[in-house]
């Protein structure tokens, strides 16, 4: 099992402190993500070929979104060498 990270995003020119959370699910693994400020929202992999929101109606701003998926996909590779 993954296990859960910080990392500074950059949001609107501010650094904001995310928790990730990684979630083993039966249809993959599912993030949760905890930023001071914001709900608490899930990011999986998407068909865009990049992770996205699975809550649509939460109101997160899609570049905190974009920011945060970077930061994932960073963990990953960071982990695969």
């Amino acid at each position: 099992m993954a296990s859960s990270f910080s990392k500074q995003v950059i949001y609107n020119k501010k650094a904001l402190l995310a928790i990730v959370v990684p979630q083993l699910h039966k249809d993959g693994m599912h993030y949760e993500i905890n930023i001071q400020g914001y709900p608490r929202f899930y990011m999986a992999w998407s068909p865009l070929g990049r992770y996205d929101i699975l809550d649509t109606d939460l109101n997160i701003p899609y570049d905190l979104v974009l920011s945060v998926s970077d930061v994932i996909e960073q963990n990953i590779k960071r982990k695969q060498r």
